[in-house]
């Protein structure tokens, strides 16, 4: 799997810090799950250990004990990945736009489940056609699979089918993948290196297309939200309150250029926002 994981948005837009947040904790997992591989070839193929690790390592099948440690390396970065989309799902539904969302959450007895949030904020995104929703959905499920050992989580029917029903450009898209041994593989909790990479590929494309979508109908609410996000509005206040008038525009732009410059333009839009502003 290729590790080169950052980028722009599908537009050409700088992505949120969330989704920067998201990119890098991704590449360096599979980064390290392609070391791991490439390691563990050479385990299969008669690597030695060195004299000078000192450690016990001496397996009765070298076959055998590499794919042992392949299955423990795909299980944790799984694992990693979901933690990170996690992550990124919670400061997207901080938007004034998720409200309903969120506050369906907070009923007694409401599924608050990873999963499901997920699933909420991503349909109120990008609708319920998307396959790779249920892709990224699938992987959380895995995730919780492999930490509760007596976790039962699965893709509701609808979910399902839509992998299912797209199986064709499924495979097309990520080089073959059957969707019927995805499904097997992940039923046997037994995960292949190509379904991991694809899970992952899924949920980050996934996640580009709504980082896009945030910036559409951007409001005065949300700049507040991401300007606290990115902890921006203390650096402002003190370049405002330090910088002489006539540098103050140059200096506020610096500060978005620095950490977050897809905000500015709504920034000067809006007007100054400050913090405690509703």
């Amino acid at each position: 799997m290729k590790a080169g994981i950052a980028g722009s948005n599908p537009d050409g837009t700088a992505p949120t810090l969330a989704l920067s947040n998201l990119l890098r904790e991704v590449g360096e997992a599979v980064f390290s799950l392609n070391t791991t591989v490439v390691g563990l070839d050479a385990v299969e193929n008669g690597y030695e250990k060195p004299e000078s690790l000192d450690i016990s390592w001496n397996p009765i099948d070298r076959r055998i004990a590499a794919r042992k440690t392949r299955k423990f390396v795909l299980e944790s970065v799984l694992i990693h990945v979901s933690e990170a989309l996690n992550q990124y799902i919670s400061a997207l539904s901080g938007l004034p736009r998720f409200v309903d969302i969120r506050e369906a959450w907070a009923m007694p007895k409401a599924d608050d489940s990873a999963a499901k949030k997920l699933t909420d904020v991503a349909f109120a995104l990008l609708g319920r056609e998307n396959y790779r929703i249920a892709g990224a959905v699938l992987l959380v499920h895995w995730r919780n699979r492999i930490v509760h050992k007596a976790s039962r989580a699965r893709l509701a029917g609808p979910l399902k089918r839509l992998l299912q029903e797209n199986e064709t450009q499924i495979a097309l898209d990520y080089k073959s993948l059957s969707i019927d041994c995805l499904f097997c593989h992940f039923e046997e909790g037994r995960p292949s290196l190509k379904d991991v990479s694809s899970l992952i590929a899924m949920t980050i494309k996934l996640a580009k297309e709504m980082d896009k979508q945030i910036y559409e109908c951007f409001s005065r609410e949300d700049l507040q939200v991401w300007l606290d996000y990115y902890n921006l509005l203390p650096q402002l206040e003190k370049v405002s309150s330090e910088t002489k008038a006539e540098k103050l525009q140059e200096s506020i732009k610096r500060v978005f250029s620095t950490n977050a410059p897809q905000l500015y333009d709504y920034y000067i839009r809006f007007g100054r926002v400050k913090k405690g502003d509703d």
